[in-house]
């Protein structure tokens, strides 16, 4: 099966994190880099979560966890088959998207492997049937793309703004847009 794919805006939205592993690590580390406001709740938790800027409850996971708040998402990222389960069968009765790692059947979104370079994002899917061919694909990306996409992105965004406010046909505001862009990446682009 396809997804969608889908960016959603997640800057200080609420998201819950059930587990405390390695991959719960891994999870709450790419969901602080878009500026979540992440709860993680397990019984055992990796160090290092205990130094990051998240809310922290040390207890096993309860099905009222999901109500106690506006979840914006959940992952669960446990060893026990059932919790996981139990996660997935809660939010989507609530009508909360929710990730289970390594199951892709009881996912109502998946993560991609992700490239990001400031507000660049690009995202790999393998419709959850191989992360290594995810993988794969983002190091090919990541080859391809200027380091500095990120910067460039930011120029033009403010050109962007300027251009709009000086050029009100669009066709001419197009192609003013088209020639910053080239003249950005030139430095970029094979010779």
């Amino acid at each position: 099966m396809s997804y969608f794919p889908v960016m959603i805006q997640l800057e200080k939205e609420p998201v819950l994190v059930v587990g405390g592993g390695k991959t719960a690590l891994r999870k709450v580390k790419i969901l602080l880099g878009f500026g979540a406001a992440v709860d993680v709740v397990a019984p055992r938790v990796q160090p290092e979560l205990q130094e990051m800027p998240i809310g922290l409850q040390k207890r096993p996971f309860q099905p009222g966890d999901l109500e106690g708040k506006s979840w914006r998402l959940v992952v669960a990222a446990t060893d026990d088959r059932a919790v996981n389960r139990a996660v997935s069968e809660g939010c989507q009765a609530l009508g909360i998207p929710v990730n289970v790692v390594d199951d892709p059947e009881l996912c109502t979104f998946i993560f991609p492997a992700i490239v990001k370079q400031q507000d660049v994002v690009c995202a790999v899917s393998s419709g959850g049937h191989s992360p290594l061919v995810a993988q794969w694909v983002k190091r090919r990306v990541q080859q391809v793309l200027p380091k500095e996409i990120g910067a460039v992105n930011e120029a033009m965004g403010r050109y962007r703004k300027a251009v709009q406010m000086e050029e009100k046909d669009p066709a001419r505001r197009k192609k003013k847009l088209k020639k910053k862009l080239a003249e950005l990446l030139a430095p970029y682009t094979d010779q």
